[in-house]
């Protein structure tokens, strides 16, 4: 076993050496949803992580991995100012000290997975919040402030879901979990690890890019603006390289996307939306125009009639 292990382990280090230098999340969205008249945002965070480690069949690592098998699902829900939402009532504050989470749930779960060529770890987290603090006037305008929306969770987010105590949030704690009774192979990973193993999954600053640059739409039907922003294949990394002439790859993709939607009419400024009257539909329009000829030819009409009668004279007797 010592044999083998002091052959994983440098196949090990160089994977999460690579692995370091990618973005762990996959698929993940952020939407955040503003309404002026509560003052009051709901966030909902969902982020996705796929790790995929390739090995050849006939390779050490195949022996080691291939019979790995565990999965997990919790829920919670916590009030705002309690432990379980602190670390993001923290990633907020390093943000803007005005947001204030007042609620939160949580569903968390993963599958992992060994096989004879490959180690695939699938890690879902979704956060449902509400935060208030999010509005202020700014010279006579009601302002939503979303700088805080491309948040990091930097730490372990550990929470107590259904009587487990689990981190929710750093890569390494997902890995070690994952492994279940394989303590030892958790034990070396962590070792070679290093940088990797505190990755934050919780991640979306790849979303901090100015809500002025994001594709703005506005549904007069509903009254809603919404900005909508698609990171799309540009932080995607794939990794191949060949030790004792056996080849191992590691693939991982991050393509988040964030939708900002607010109940009426908004302009972004920077991190900032500003409200604004709604602009005139082609509808109203039409409907102003025709009033407006309505009214114009009702007076036509008056003046027409008004000069076409005549004052009766009486006969000369």
């Amino acid at each position: 076993m010592k044999k083998q292990a002091n052959r994983i382990i440098p196949i090990t280090a160089l994977a999460i050496v690579l692995l370091s230098l990618a973005p762990m999340a996959s698929a993940s969205t952020l939407a955040v949803n503003l309404n002026p008249k509560t003052g009051l945002a709901k966030i909902d965070s969902v982020s996705s992580t796929k790790i995929v480690f390739t090995y050849p069949a006939d390779s050490s690592v195949s022996s080691f991995l291939r019979n790995v098998s565990s999965s997990l699902s919790l829920k919670g829900s916590f009030d705002g100012g309690t432990s379980g939402a602190h670390e993001l009532q923290g990633s907020f504050d390093d943000e803007d000290s005005h947001i204030v989470v007042k609620n939160m749930s949580v569903a968390f779960g993963y599958t992992a997975k060994g096989s004879a060529t490959q180690f695939v770890i699938d890690k879902s987290t979704n956060i449902t919040a509400w935060v208030s603090g999010v509005f202020s006037v700014v010279n006579g305008s009601v302002t939503a402030n979303l700088g805080w929306r491309a948040f990091v969770i930097r730490g372990a987010m550990s929470l107590p879901l259904e009587n487990h105590n689990i981190d929710i949030n750093l890569a390494g704690s997902t890995m070690e979990d994952s492994f279940g009774d394989h303590a030892y192979a958790a034990g070396f990973l962590q070792t070679a690890a290093w940088g990797w193993w505190n990755r934050p999954t919780l991640n979306y600053s790849q979303l901090s890019t100015p809500l002025s640059t994001w594709t703005k739409n506005y549904d007069a039907a509903t009254n809603t603006t919404t900005y909508s922003k698609t990171i799309s294949g540009s932080s995607s990394f794939n990794a191949s390289f060949t030790l004792n002439s056996e080849k191992y790859t590691l693939t991982s993709t991050s393509d988040p996307t964030g939708v900002v939607t607010v109940q009426g009419y908004a302009n972004a400024v920077g991190d900032s939306l500003v409200m604004a009257p709604a602009p005139a539909s082609t509808g109203v329009g039409l409907i102003a125009v025709g009033a407006a000829a309505a009214v114009a030819l009702g007076l036509i009409g008056y003046v027409v009639v008004k000069r076409g009668v005549r004052p009766k004279t009486p006969l000369a007797s």
